[in-house]
Parts: structure tokens; sequence; C-alpha cells
């Protein structure tokens, strides 16, 4: 595959993404009414003032329009740029990566080993007395 078709696969969904961008922006133009001193909707009210929801001129939303085609293009080519000097930075420190050790961390804290066959003894809990005989038996001293 030649690098001119793989630049043109990866600017095609830019360009592609920056026309339906295009299109839903048109679309999506919709009246906003203003109804009462700060209240707004999207559907009529008594006494609503309609509100534009472009007040831009034709020429100016072309111009918005030809500016977002512009910096999509502009994003493309700086991420263009961007891949190529990392691939070189990384082919430049592969060598060096790939000759140096690497380091213990002195900061590291060695975990003392616990011997394996370790008896925990537990205190017998006391009970209290449940029947007669070991009732007197607990009081005697």
């Amino acid at each position: 595959m030649s690098k001119s078709s793989i630049m043109q696969g990866r600017r095609l969904p830019t360009v592609f993404m920056a026309g339906i961008s295009l299109l839903a922006s048109a679309t999506m133009a919709q009246p906003a009414y203003k109804c009462g001193d700060s209240s707004y909707s999207q559907l009529p009210c008594p006494g609503a003032v309609v509100i534009g929801a472009d007040p831009r001129t034709s020429a100016q939303k072309a111009q918005a329009d030809q500016a977002t085609v512009r910096d999509a293009k502009s994003a493309a080519d700086m991420e263009k740029s961007r891949l190529a000097q990392e691939k070189l930075d990384l082919a430049a420190n592969r060598p060096a990566a790939a000759a140096s050790k690497p380091r213990a961390n002195p900061t590291k804290k060695k975990k003392k080993k616990e011997p394996e066959n370790r008896v925990v003894h537990t205190p017998a809990k006391k009970t209290a007395p449940t029947t007669n005989s070991e009732k007197k038996d607990a009081v005697k001293p």
C-alpha cells in the first residue's frame, strides 16, 4: 500500500465528518421561543417571542463552514507531522533503550519471610457455668 493511499484513507473520514457536521447543523436550526422574562422553550407559549436559532447571514455561515473544513485539514496535517516525529524519536531511542539494563528500585522494601509451619495458639475463652454444680464451684474460692 502506498503512502498516498494511506493518507487519503485517513483524510477521507475527516472530510466526511466535517461534511456531516455541516449538514447536521443546518437541520438542527429550529426556532426558540422566549416566554416571559427568563423562560425559553422549543414549543410556542402564549405571548411568546420567536428567537432566531442562527442570527448569522448566509455569507457568515459559509465562511464559518469553510473555516471548519480548513481547521479539520490543518488538524489532520498536524497529526501526520506528530506521528512522523514520534516515529523518528522512537527510532532514535530504541538502541539506547535496548543497551541499558533495568535498574532495581532502591525504595522498594522486601517482604519478610514468614515461617512455613507457623502455629498460632489462642487462649481458651472462659464460659459461664451452666449447671448448678458448676455454679457452686465457681463461687468457691
